[in-house]
């Protein structure tokens, strides 16, 4: 006992010994934090809940077509703000999407209707200002008067150099005027040997210098430069010259762009006479800066600042008519400041060179602002006009419509005609101005004969132009016709000619969507709706459900006899040259493939 009793002390005391030499360490407890107090949610009534038979998801059918018109609205917002390449796209998956899901689109009542919107509203309705009748083809281009003065020589008379002389003492420019054998040379041409063109140019000359004075004064640039849009173009806003350039000032591609001149499918703004001259006026004065001479900034002017700066280092020269003389600039800058001058001379007084020419009236036009596309014969209809007046009035149109990306665009009218235009224009819903039409009552004519001739309900046509079906429309009134997307009363009576029956053709193995479209004067987008074909490509063998004229079904009949089938492809590509309606365009790549589903409705 007494041992463990010494032992124990012994332990106990090395025990307390090691704790005192170990310092002291003050531990740190972490308390945990009491957790979030649950929050009180507000008590709600909860939604019946209905039993699995009648609360069903929607069917695929609901699914696709909201896919479909989310491609479609997408394509229509980029198609009116002029992104046409993305409205391509959408319009391609729009069609993809509905063509490729594997669903019965003619045996269900919705996708069919889906279908045909897609076909008709972009291919007709939208097809209006994209494809049929959107090109403006009544532009009536010129070849560019300078391009046939090109490389010419020409002799003197001393009569016209005498007068010339004695001219100089008398005409006032706000440029430096000169008489040497050039200039007088080509005094002599004009008088005798181009009397057209300055006739022309000044009976030209009183529509547009008022305007182009304007222009002129508000750059800062001599007035008589005038007489530079007289050689370009003879004041012709339709004027093309050899190398593409266009416009009154004969603007190319690049440089129009360079001066803020757009040009897309909608406008050509060199074609702008008025934003034209501002862009020329702005170009003259910076090659002036650069030359600080005119008749070289001219020369810069028509053949580029490159030329004249190159010419001017490879003879030492900084002078036009020592470059002239030398042969350093091209055949047509040679003569373009000769011409001018020679122009400016006869114009500042025409009857001392045998010219007595009646200035045409200045342009004043009526101007409003079109904030929809509207197309130009809807437009000329409203206001009694023929519609070569409005392509004249706004030469920068490119299109039968006016621009679906500018929603203020600037169109100009007939003098007196603004009222009268904006009054009945009223009438046509904004989403719908590019393919109605309308109809000016002639004498004995009434309301259910003129539905007739549109071929509509006469309810329909008393409906738009707030009337009861039976009254009777007065004489020189204004009707509005509600127009079927894309049909105009032009192409009603091309089918009215004629009536349509189903044929049927086989499809042969070098067989196109487009050939066989071409052949029956109809659309590769009919053929894919007629046959619910899921795209442009055909299987050999397979039969085409086909309405098409009754004159020439009978011509496509031998296709479904035995025996026969190679006698109707043989005459299917011989058709195939002939000159089609309007309504029938190849779609093809350059390789001959079938187009995307968009372009094969006719979208390009």
């Amino acid at each position: 006992m007494t041992k463990r009793w010494l032992i124990c002390c012994l332990g106990m005391a090395v025990l307390l010994n090691g704790c005192a030499a170990t310092p002291k360490r003050t531990a740190v407890v972490q308390v945990p934090a009491p957790p979030p107090p649950l929050e009180t949610l507000p008590l709600k009534a909860t939604d019946r809940i209905l039993p699995l038979e009648i609360a069903s998801a929607p069917d695929d059918v609901e699914v696709l077509l909201k896919q479909v018109d989310d491609f479609y609205q997408a394509g229509m917002g980029d198609y009116r703000t002029g992104n046409l390449e993305e409205a391509k796209a959408a319009f391609d998956q729009a069609l993809s999407t509905l063509l490729e899901s594997g669903l019965d689109i003619q045996g269900d009542d919705r996708l069919s209707s889906a279908f045909n919107k897609i076909v008709e509203n972009v291919y007709t309705a939208e097809g209006a200002a994209l494809e049929h009748g959107d090109t403006l083809s009544p532009h009536n281009y010129e070849p560019a008067p300078l391009d046939s003065f090109s490389g010419l020589t020409f002799p003197v008379d001393p009569r016209v150099k005498q007068q010339a002389q004695e001219e100089l003492k008398s005409v006032h420019s706000d440029l430096p005027l000169i008489s040497n054998e050039f200039v007088d040379g080509a005094l002599t041409y004009l008088r005798n040997h181009a009397r057209g063109y300055v006739t022309t140019v000044l009976q030209r000359l009183g529509m547009y210098q008022s305007m182009i004075s304007a222009a002129l004064q508000s750059e800062g640039v001599p007035q008589d430069l005038i007489y530079l849009a007289a050689g370009e173009s003879s004041f012709n806003p339709f004027a093309v010259s050899n190398k593409r350039c266009v416009g009154i000032w004969q603007f190319a591609l690049g440089t129009g762009v360079m001066y803020g001149l757009k040009k897309d499918r909608w406008v050509d703004e060199r074609q702008d006479p008025l934003k034209s001259t501002g862009a020329a006026a702005r170009h003259l004065k910076d090659l002036y800066k650069t030359f600080g001479d005119w008749y070289l900034a001219m020369a810069a002017y028509d053949s580029g600042p490159l030329t004249v700066q190159r010419a001017i280092e490879k003879t030492g020269y900084a002078d036009y008519w020592t470059l002239r003389q030398l042969h350093a600039l091209p055949a047509e800058t040679e003569n373009y400041v000769p011409i001018f001058l020679a122009t400016l001379l006869i114009a500042k007084d025409p009857k001392a060179y045998g010219f007595d020419v009646e200035p045409r009236p200045p342009l004043a036009p009526d101007v409003v602002v079109v904030d929809m596309p509207t197309d130009l014969r809807l437009v000329a209809q409203l206001i009694d006009h023929p519609v070569e007046d409005l392509i004249k009035l706004n030469p920068s149109l490119q299109r039968w419509t006016t621009p679906a990306n500018e929603p203020e665009f600037v169109l100009n009218l007939p003098p007196g005609t603004k009222d009268h235009f904006e009054k009945n224009v009223a009438v046509v819903p904004p989403d719908k101005r590019i393919w109605w039409r309308a109809h000016k009552v002639a004498e004995g004519e009434t309301l259910a004969g003129i539905a007739k001739q549109f071929r509509m309900s006469p309810v329909t046509l008393a409906d738009v132009n707030q009337l009861t079906p039976g009254a009777s429309p007065a004489q020189g009134a204004h009707l509005v016709v509600p127009m079927a997307p894309g049909k105009d009363s032009s192409l009603v009576r091309v089918r009215e000619k004629t009536a349509q029956r189903l044929t049927h053709y086989r499809v042969r193995a070098s067989d196109t969507l487009d050939l066989v479209a071409d052949h029956f004067d109809v659309t590769p987008y009919q053929i894919r709706r007629w046959n619910n074909l899921k795209s442009s490509q055909l299987a050999p063998g397979t039969s085409l459900r086909l309405y098409v004229q009754a004159e020439q079904s009978s011509s496509a009949r031998p296709s479904r006899a035995k025996g026969n089938a190679k006698t109707s492809h043989a005459s299917l590509k011989k058709k195939s040259h002939v000159a089609k309606p309007v309504f029938a365009k190849k779609r093809t790549t350059a390789s001959g493939k079938p187009t995307s589903p968009a372009a094969a409705l006719g979208i390009k």
